[in-house]
């Protein structure tokens, strides 16, 4: 299963002037949003948001607490 999800509201320090490149945009998604490194298919800069591509989320990671916070972060 892929999940894209975008992300318009920054925390712990972030902005998204910071987040310029993949390598730093892929370091916020594990280090602040706590997704697991093989989890992520890729990133983007959409306007002012991050959009997150997600990929092989089985049944049992969407009750997982780092999955559950993005979909929070994202309503």
């Amino acid at each position: 299963m892929e999940n894209i999800f975008l992300i318009k509201k920054f925390d712990d320090g972030w902005d998204m002037r910071d987040l310029h490149d993949i390598d730093t945009q892929e370091a916020f998604c594990i280090d602040s949003l706590e997704i697991p490194d093989e989890k992520i298919y890729g990133t983007e800069i959409v306007g002012k948001s991050l959009e997150i591509i997600l990929t092989d989320i089985s049944k049992n990671e969407i009750s997982e607490d780092w999955y559950v916070n993005l979909n929070r972060l994202c309503a």
